[in-house]
């Protein structure tokens, strides 16, 4: 009797566990795509940037899902989130380097600023929201 009960509690916890983790990983992919979709658009728009002398406006835009970017009128890739850490992407160029891309929030707690970082270079460069 001992060990049918034991087959009964451990199916019970086996049932529960498979339905928590398929309808909790639901609700939080869910809830995730919608923070994505609304940290994109707060990001979509244009930020100056000054190295050296020059001056290049980096447009970042929402397209399919994807957060896209690219020095005006080139065209844009996709920019692939950093994992674990909150407005950060990196992308790169078609030769292959690495661009990391840090946004920040203001007081208000409107994205106005974007740190560009090229590793390849150790260059880092802030740049402000001008459009969007």
């Amino acid at each position: 009797m001992l060990q049918q009960f034991k087959k009964s509690i451990f199916g019970v916890l086996t049932c529960l566990a498979f339905l928590l983790s398929v309808f909790g990983g639901m609700s939080f992919s869910q809830e995730k795509t919608v923070d994505t979709e609304k940290l994109y658009s707060e990001i979509a728009g244009s930020f100056e940037f000054e190295y050296e002398g020059q001056y290049i406006v980096f447009v970042f835009t929402v397209e399919d899902g994807n957060l896209m970017g690219a020095p005006e009128g080139e065209v844009p890739d996709v920019l692939q989130p950093v994992e674990d850490k909150d407005m950060s992407f990196v992308g790169f160029s078609p030769d292959g380097a690495e661009f990391q891309f840090n946004f920040v929030r203001d007081d208000d707690g409107k994205i106005t600023k974007c740190t560009i970082i090229v590793p390849a270079m150790g260059a880092e460069v802030e740049g402000a929201r001008i459009k969007g």
